[in-house]
């Protein structure tokens, strides 16, 4: 256990004399992005080459896969790095496409051992900007958030398709089961909210697949292993009642984790990679959406 963690619960039991001062520290725990405050060798991954990128702030570079330009923007989650999303990268390269991914803001090689949700989903947008011949955003777990928000706030992406995986809905639903995991007070995950407002500059409630506006001529694939442990599968039944989307359930036991390397992930990166196949104008049917709790 990491001093941080053990200063937290100490703090938390005494919120009441020093509620403000308890609010930042568990917020501090919440937004790390490093649990041993360890940093990568930055080296460039295997069959990549470095692109420097300009005016984002603590993302210096992005990796691309593939001579041409990028089409296929693969995004990692929280606590994790680019090399995560290896399986992606093999996926889409198999399929004839180039592949682009980074380590966000305090992830990775990027500096620093926090972040916000505000610089992940902001990078992101600089990407597809940088990079217009992106046409589609695999998104794992906490990713998914700031790839809808970079594509509902863009006017000029091309983006047409996102494969969500294991994805989770909103940051509040994230606050609220990380702060009941260790059982912090209720008094202390308000005081969270409040902290987390003035950093990010919006209220948590903002981060929220459902109500951030993708456009509906984007199409949404979702992949969830229905045991998952990590990010229930009921935050991808959600997404899946407010916006259209497809839902197909993978192996139990697949793994928050395991499911970035599945056969089922391929298969769905494949998909994506085809659009005559949904050339009938048809919205993604609904398979399999009924809530298990």
């Amino acid at each position: 256990m990491s001093r941080r963690t053990n200063l937290a619960r100490t703090v938390a039991r005494a919120h009441r004399l020093m509620p403000g001062f308890a609010g930042r520290v568990h917020t501090s725990l919440f937004i790390n992005t490093r649990s041993l405050d360890s940093f990568p060798d930055d080296l460039c991954p295997l069959g990549a080459r470095r692109l420097k990128l300009d005016g984002v702030p603590r993302v210096a570079a992005v990796y691309v896969w593939g001579d041409d330009e990028p089409t296929v923007l693969a995004l990692h989650g929280w606590g994790t790095d680019s090399t995560t999303m290896s399986a992606v990268v093999d996926a889409a390269r198999a399929g004839g496409e180039s592949v682009l991914s980074f380590d966000a803001p305090g992830h990775g090689v990027s500096p620093g051992t926090e972040a916000t949700i505000t610089e992940y989903a902001g990078a992101t947008a600089a990407v597809l900007q940088r990079f217009p011949s992106i046409h589609t955003i695999v998104a794992h777990s906490l990713g998914s958030i700031p790839a809808v928000a970079a594509v509902a706030g863009s006017e000029t992406t091309r983006v047409r398709d996102l494969l969500l995986l294991a994805p989770a809905c909103s940051l509040s639903h994230v606050l609220d089961r990380w702060a009941m995991q260790r059982n912090v007070p209720r008094p202390v995950t308000l005081r969270i909210y409040r902290e987390l407002k003035r950093r990010d500059g919006v209220p948590v409630s903002h981060w929220d697949i459902r109500t951030l506006g993708l456009p509906n001529s984007v199409r949404v694939r979702i992949l969830h292993d229905p045991t998952d442990a990590s990010v229930p599968l009921r935050d991808s039944h959600l997404i899946a009642e407010a916006i259209s989307a497809e839902i197909q359930e993978v192996a139990a036991g697949t793994g928050h984790d395991g499911l970035i390397g599945s056969a089922e992930m391929r298969a769905a990166v494949k998909a994506c990679l085809q659009p005559e196949a949904n050339s009938s104008g048809e919205s993604p049917s609904r398979r399999g959406t009924r809530c298990r709790y």
